[in-house]
């Protein structure tokens, strides 16, 4: 279990693995400083964790808690624990290549079927919708109703999105990055 398991194509440049894995996993910049290999190690541990074994899973927190940087180290862990015990979605780094994509079909869908009968928003049906709440000056029912439909609708749309983005992540390099 290290940076080579990773289901990214990874620069070749240590530096450049900290930028592409920190942008990936969102950690940010400043917890980097005076980072190396030892902190790509525990980002990879944490990327993988919720996919190893119990004896794996001990060799990567001991990985994890030997970083020198002790506010890097407690937000690895955090999101470590959170992306495994809590919530996958809210790292979606930590999913394996199938979970991702069953995650972009399930979205897609309903995409698919938002358009499909016509729920999304639209400029138009928004100006609409505002007029109507002026001139009757209050928000009904409907009105609410509708802003909830709109609302998942465009959280359906941005989880599809995130989830795109990881994939093309695991897919390319950013050539930008190569020092």
């Amino acid at each position: 279990m290290n940076s080579d398991s990773l289901p990214y194509k990874l620069p070749n440049k240590p530096k450049s693995q900290l930028q592409f894995l920190a942008k990936v996993t969102s950690i940010p910049n400043n917890l980097l400083t005076n980072a190396g290999t030892q902190e790509i190690e525990a980002l990879s541990a944490m990327i993988l964790y919720r996919h190893l074994n119990r004896q794996q899973r001990i060799e990567a927190m001991a990985t994890i808690r030997a970083v020198p940087n002790k506010a890097l180290m407690g937000t690895l862990i955090t999101k470590t624990l959170d992306t495994t015990f809590v919530n996958p979605q809210w790292g979606i780094w930590s999913l394996n290549s199938q979970e991702l994509q069953d995650d972009i079909s399930f979205h897609s869908s309903i995409d698919s079927l938002a358009g499909y009968i016509g729920v999304g928003a639209s400029a138009l049906g928004g100006k609409d919708f505002v007029k109507n709440i002026w001139s009757q000056k209050r928000m009904g029912r409907q009105h609410w109703i509708m802003l909830v439909i709109w609302g998942c609708v465009y959280m359906n749309k941005r989880e599809l999105n995130k989830a795109q983005t990881e994939l093309k992540n695991r897919t390319t390099i950013n050539s930008s990055r190569h020092y």
